[in-house]
């Protein structure tokens, strides 16, 4: 079995046709695995059928951080609890996929606007660029470009919902009688 063995055309032969064999198994299983982790991984959940991926939920939540950074400070935790920035962070996907829907969208000049609008970019009353890009840098992590597009969105945002309520009118007298109406059936001893 050695003499057989020990013979290098047999042992080339022996050699190409395991190379034959296992190569192609371990780069199919290799391949293969990759890929069902990416499916499994790069959907979170759907809005109007669409899967949201993981990236795009973290996009949101660091939109919707930058924003609670914004208007509360940078102890903005103290004010908003992690699940209220997860479920926010859902609401606003659920806002830009409807604006999409209806093509609602902002132009680079109100981005620029918005942003220079801002008093914390600005120094003796006028927008500062070094201090922008050290406020994105140091309060909230964020490149130029991202920080941009979380603004587009939140006017495209703020546009969906002045179309939205745009149409709503109402009276005082009408919230007046319905708040009444309401405490009425929920405490029959409220007199108003």
């Amino acid at each position: 079995m050695l003499k057989f063995l020990r013979n290098k055309k047999i042992l080339k032969k022996i050699w190409i046709t395991l190379g034959i064999i296992i190569i192609p198994a371990f780069v199919f299983w290799g391949v293969g695995g990759i890929g069902q982790d990416k499916r499994r991984q790069a959907n979170i959940g759907k809005i109007a059928g669409k899967d949201i991926s993981l990236q795009e939920f973290r996009d949101s939540l660091s939109a919707v951080k930058n924003t609670a950074i914004m208007r509360y400070g940078v102890n903005f935790q103290e004010h908003i609890t992690e699940e209220d920035l997860k479920a926010q962070a859902w609401d606003r996907l659920v806002l830009i996929n409807e604006a999409k829907r209806l093509k609602i969208k902002a132009s680079d000049e109100e981005v620029v606007e918005l942003i220079e609008s801002y008093p914390f970019f600005n120094r003796n009353g006028k927008f500062d660029n070094n201090l922008y890009k050290e406020t994105l840098q140091y309060i909230f992590h964020s490149q130029a470009r991202v920080f941009e597009e979380e603004q587009r969105q939140n006017i495209i945002i703020s546009k969906l919902y002045q179309e939205v309520t745009s149409k709503v009118s109402i009276s005082q007298e009408d919230i007046r009688l319905e708040y009444i109406k309401i405490k009425s059936e929920a405490d029959p001893k409220f007199n108003f």
